[in-house]
């Protein structure tokens, strides 16, 4: 170690006094090749080496490893320039550096000389699992002491076979060449020389250490593996990893006991009167739980209790599988790490996860978590009573304490099958998913009913309009054909009444000329004629509409506001004071009509929300009013009429009847329709119903 550090030392100055003429030096020895970083060995600094050659290295007969007095490297070439190189062969090389996949190292331009003699190999540098895996060892010839975990024998096509080595606290893996050594058995103690080798990264870190046995350096077998290591005693399953100064660390320990979990990843776990295990196996056989085994394997460091790994299993026989062991305060469970217990408790939550279920239990305040791989739960229900069982795996705190007990905080059962769990007592129905499933229902059939109600609504209001639209048409039609017939009474009864009273008058002139005997007929046909006549206006002028006729005023303006204002107006009010009486046919089809037209622009223009109709049957004279809260408009300039009414439709009506129509409206104010019809002039040819 002191020489060591006195070349890299050696080394550091050299590198500071030659600076950026590096290039122009040659590198004589493996450290200062070693010293220079990965960018300053990329630079291609010319190297002149003497060494001897430790082993043949990848790619075979174009890299070796070359050791000098300081340190060991790692040579390579394009061509097959190692071809019959040997090992303890004396080399000369020329050559360049290279940054190389990992460390430094050197790509040769020629061998100078090579003397097959037989060279003497430094010897290897004794080194720990902690030095070895920093990354520093690259090519160096190290020695390693430990003890064989596994063998692995070679595979089909290569000449390879590997041992792991348990060396200082960790494992390390060891390739060794052809013909396998059988002495080298699992638990032999060994001395490992070899080259270190490593595992890396694309960003050249470290993964791990590779030893690299060479082919005339075998390895050292300092204590055989036990003949028959069941034959050896055993241990009970509570007392691994307790302090014994007989038992040295780092072999196999022999114990036995019943499995309670046997999982198809080679993981199992076994009791015995002391404790529960679980133990990492290699055994391939189909082991279930009250199979009785012997159990070899490696102690090491579980997360709250010892673990065997890299187990071997021998089956002893059968037995009845093992009962749970009972626990009524969830305390009690972190007694009992690796082995198997059962508890009552209440389910409260059951979820897939990504090979199987979790379950979330709850014993009177404490929730634990319970693992179902590879199976289903049948039905089981969140708010059940239920006994289960398990494997109990004990979880710890983060934060370890510095020394002392460390104290568990919670833990999770393993569950075998579902047959682990029993149901003792179904969930009540009114649970909260209960509950709140039905609420959804209640909602979802409140807003389907409130559709349904919606969509009748519109129905409604349609056949609302629709009636109304059929009512305006029907009294529209019937007004129509009532003036068509009045016009046709007019144009032909009326006018042919008139013409020939003209007629009979032009006679009556003649025949005074000459008979007088012919006056008192044709006086007789004359009054005829003209009684006719003021019938046929009379007939004209009575033309009412059918609701005129088969009731009365009020009935009918009050029946016009029902129909036109249902589902649109919020609020109507009709009203009459005074002695009512029927009017002239006439004066009453006009103010219905008119009145039909003011209720009709309150409803279907002015948008009104409230619409008032007060009628008023005075002594001297009669008032109509329709009064609504629309939007109004200007009464100077108002807006058309349709169909020939409105507001000029509306005065004529009044200026027939002798009355005084008042329109007082404004923008966004509402309108008030008033009508006033003297009774002297129009009430003479009054009528009772």
């Amino acid at each position: 170690m002191h020489r060591h550090a006195a070349i890299t030392a050696v080394i550091a100055v050299w590198m500071m006094t030659v600076g950026t003429r590096a290039e122009s030096f040659t590198l004589t020895n493996a450290a200062q090749v070693r010293a220079l970083s990965s960018a300053e060995a990329a630079k291609k600094l010319p190297v002149r080496l003497r060494g001897v050659v430790v082993d043949i290295s990848e790619p075979r007969y174009r890299a070796l490893i070359l050791a000098d007095n300081t340190a060991s490297i790692y040579i390579s070439s394009w061509n097959t320039i190692f071809a019959n190189s040997r090992p303890k062969d004396v080399l000369e090389i020329e050559g360049v550096t290279s940054a190389g996949e990992f460390a430094p190292c050197v790509h040769i331009n020629k061998v100078i000389e090579q003397n097959t003699s037989g060279g003497k190999i430094p010897p290897a540098r004794p080194a720990s699992y902690q030095e070895l895996i920093t990354g520093a060892m690259d090519a160096q010839f190290v020695e390693v002491k430990g003890v064989v975990r596994e063998v692995v024998p070679a595979p089909k096509d290569s000449t390879i076979w590997k041992i792991l080595l348990a060396a200082n606290g960790g494992v390390i893996s060891v390739r060794l060449p052809l013909p396998q050594d059988e002495t080298l058995a699992v638990d032999s103690e060994v001395t490992v020389q070899a080259v270190c080798f490593y595992q890396f990264n694309n960003r050249r870190q470290a993964l791990s250490p590779i030893l690299q046995v060479p082919h005339d350096r075998p390895v050292k077998l300092d204590r055989p593996a036990p003949e028959n290591p069941f034959n050896g005693p055993v241990q009970p399953l509570a007392s691994l990893l307790q302090f014994s100064s007989e038992i040295p660390f780092g072999h196999r320990v022999h114990v036995r006991g019943v499995v309670t979990l046997a999982q198809p990843d080679y993981q199992l776990w076994i009791r015995d009167a002391t404790s529960g295990l679980r133990i990492q196996s290699r055994h391939k056989g189909n082991l279930k739980p009250g199979d009785e085994v012997d159990v070899l394997g490696f102690p090491a460091y579980g997360a709250s209790s010892p673990v065997l790994e890299d187990a071997i299993c021998q089956k002893r026989g059968v037995q009845t599988p093992p009962v749970p062991t009972a626990v009524t305060n969830l305390d009690d469970a972190f007694n009992h790490q690796d082995d198997l217990v059962s508890m009552e408790a209440k389910l409260t939550d059951l979820r897939a996860v990504t090979d199987g279920w979790l379950l979330t239990l709850e014993h009177e305040t404490t929730s634990f978590k319970a693992v179902l791989k590879h199976s289903q739960p049948p039905g089981w229900q969140p708010g059940s009573l239920v006994r289960i069982a398990g494997i109990c795996d004990v979880t710890f705190d983060s934060a370890r304490p510095v020394l002392g007990i460390w104290h568990p905080q919670s833990f999770q059962l393993l569950m075998r099958s579902s047959e682990d769990l029993t149901v003792l007592r179904s969930p009540s129905w009114w649970t909260a998913q209960h509950i709140v499933m039905l609420l959804s229902m209640f909602m979802a059939a409140l807003i389907i009913a409130g559709v349904i109600a919606a969509i009748l609504a519109r129905r409604r209001l349609n056949e609302q309009a629709h009636n109304r639209a059929l009512a305006e048409a029907e009294f529209a039609a019937i007004l129509a054909e009532r003036n068509r017939l009045a016009r046709e009474i007019h144009d032909t009864l009326a006018q042919g009444f008139t013409a020939t009273l003209l007629q009979l008058q032009l006679v009556r002139v003649h025949a005074q000329n000459g008979n007088d005997a012919m006056n008192p007929y044709l006086e007789k046909a004359e009054q005829m004629i003209r009684s006719g006549l003021k019938e046929a206006r009379n007939s004209i002028w009575q033309m009412q509409p059918q609701v005129l006729e088969t009731g009365d005023l009020t009935g009918a303006l009050k029946n016009i506001l029902k129909q036109l204002s249902e589902g649109i107006v919020a609020e109507t009010h009709f009203e009459t004071t005074g002695s009512e009486r029927r009017l002239p046919p006439i004066i009453e089809t006009n103010i219905l009509r008119l009145g039909q037209e003011a209720i009709s622009n309150a409803i279907k223009h002015a948008k009104a929300k409230n619409v008032r109709v007060l009628l008023e049957f005075g002594d001297e004279q009669f008032r109509l009013t329709v009064k609504d809260d629309g939007c109004g408009f200007d009464p100077a300039s108002p807006p058309p009429s349709e169909g020939g009414f409105g507001i000029v439709g509306m005065q004529g009506r009044a200026k027939d009847m002798k009355g005084d129509l008042k329109i007082v409206s404004a923008p966004g104010k509402g309108t008030e329709v008033s009508l006033i019809i003297p009774v002297a002039q129009n009430f003479n040819s009054t009528r009772t119903g």
